[in-house]
């Protein structure tokens, strides 16, 4: 055989190896601001701060999107200092449109934190990936903040 017919097999066995991971697995980097409106419960603690349960309703942007925006809701539980500083763990849900879900845990210190990707359905089923939040404003029961979460899809 020819070199040349060696080297065409080796090319064309490295590019369906290429493929195939390709499709294994598609990740997707989603960017966006969002605006929340925040429930939320105090419980006076001895040092001088708060615990805090909380539940929010969330509108935000999503690119890339064909719909262009997303809505959800979150849970979780906090605390703030005697000085002020915050910490949160959260469970959130996001909808881009009927069906297409996707599902994140939340950590955060002073407004700013990372996600995990714990599922979903619809486009996003079965669905892991990290990312990160920063708050952009806060007053009273009222925010907003942006984010970019990689997702991954099996």
């Amino acid at each position: 055989m020819s070199m040349n017919f060696h080297k065409t097999i080796i090319f064309a066995s490295l590019a369906l190896c290429s493929v195939g991971s390709v499709f294994a697995g598609q990740t997707v980097v989603y960017k966006g601001t969002g605006s929340y409106v925040a429930t939320k419960a105090l419980m006076p603690l001895g040092s001088g701060g708060a615990a805090v349960h909380m539940s929010n309703k969330i509108i935000a942007t999503i690119e890339p999107s064909e719909v262009g925006f997303m809505h959800g809701t979150c849970a979780g539980m906090g605390h703030i200092s005697d000085v002020g500083d915050d910490s949160m763990q959260a469970y959130c849900t996001f909808e881009e449109k009927r069906g297409d879900i996707f599902d994140i845990k939340a950590t955060g210190v002073k407004g700013k934190g990372s996600v995990d990707v714990i599922g979903g359905s619809g486009k996003w089923k079965g669905a892991t990936g990290t990312g990160t939040f920063k708050r952009k404003y806060s007053e009273g029961d009222r925010g907003t903040y942006e984010y970019e979460f990689k997702i991954t899809v099996p």
